[in-house]
């Protein structure tokens, strides 16, 4: 199972965020034993590191963290016509709209996200960390 990681998921782990920890950190728990194939997109990269060089104060930290997350998720390719199809949707929020575009493209079975309803309008299947989990079940 092909899955894209959105990056709030991300940012719970990596930012111990209360009370998406555990089932955030469970969900790359999934990818980090190869369960599931978790992807996040380049630029979900360059928030990452950005959003934890600003939260920990510490760029070496920051690079560290986003370090160890690449040895749990992958990154997709992100084509030019992927770009130019979210930009023809002229979506209220591009990012988002990329990152739906991207993931289907690349053939992901769906996101996990915190935040729903801000891809309702991509038609992919999305998962909050809960959904997500209980549809895998209890871990091996």
């Amino acid at each position: 199972m092909r899955m894209m990681i959105d990056t709030n998921i991300i940012l719970d782990v990596l930012l111990e965020r209360e009370p998406f920890f555990a089932s955030s950190k469970s969900v790359l728990d999934f990818c980090e034993s190869k369960e599931i194939h978790g992807f996040i997109s380049a630029s979900s990269a360059t928030d990452i590191i950005y959003l934890i060089r600003k939260g920990l104060g510490s760029t070496d930290e920051a690079y560290k963290a986003l370090g160890h997350i690449l040895d749990i998720v992958k990154i997709l390719t992100v084509t030019n016509t992927d770009v130019m199809d979210a930009f023809l949707q002229k979506a209220k929020d591009f990012e988002d709209c990329l990152l739906a575009t991207c993931a289907k493209s690349n053939k992901c079975s769906g996101i996990i996200t915190r935040n729903k309803k801000d891809f309702l309008e991509f038609d992919i299947t999305l998962y909050s960390p809960e959904e997500f989990l209980k549809m895998m079940g209890p871990r091996k």
